[in-house]
């Protein structure tokens, strides 16, 4: 069980304004669509589904299961500023590596947002007694890769011209692992 009693939790950003972190609730789908809307093409790569289709960010606000989809949003008002997810598999071989994909709107990067929201879903990771946070990340975006490495995450392999864009466009594909606390016990 993921322990969500600290939520919300207020957090200041570089500039000074405040978010709000919090898991995703079925009534936040208009919010995330429309943030999803306004992120580049090449962060729209990660899903595995159309993100531009209204109906798929409604179906996944309907069917939350926090113990293996976890997304936490960072929210000003009604709006969507980030959004970390941490996916775990229950069982099987994976079940102490927690998955993690990060995405922050384009005007609020490079404001500490990205950073809080890693440190966060790393205490949720700690927690849950994972051993590892995974990230996967298309290597052209440094920023992104810098970030995570800044956190702690150690770049564990590149796959070249692994994974394509929506426009099928090939991109090497960085894989990114952070050690927790849970490993070796």
């Amino acid at each position: 069980m993921i322990p969500l009693d600290r939520y919300p939790k207020e957090i200041t950003l570089r500039d000074d304004a405040r978010a709000i972190l919090r898991p995703m609730l079925p009534e936040d789908a208009e919010g995330l669509w429309n943030f999803l809307r306004q992120l580049p093409e090449i962060d729209k790569s990660h899903f595995h589904e159309d993100v531009d289709r209204r109906e798929v960010v409604e179906r996944w606000a309907a069917s939350l299961d926090y113990d293996a989809v976890l997304p936490i949003l960072a929210i000003r008002g009604d709006r969507v500023l980030g959004s970390v997810t941490l996916f775990r598999n229950r069982t099987g071989w994976k079940q102490r590596i927690g998955i993690i994909r990060i995405l922050i709107a384009p005007d609020h990067r490079h404001l500490g947002l990205g950073t809080a929201m890693i440190r966060e879903i790393r205490h949720l990771g700690e927690k849950l007694s994972l051993n590892y946070l995974l990230a996967e990340v298309i290597e052209e975006q440094q920023a992104a890769v810098r970030a995570l490495e800044r956190m702690g995450f150690e770049k564990a392999a590149v796959y070249r011209k692994f994974v394509n864009d929506r426009n099928g466009r090939l991109h090497d594909l960085a894989v990114l692992l952070h050690p927790l606390s849970g490993l070796g016990k």
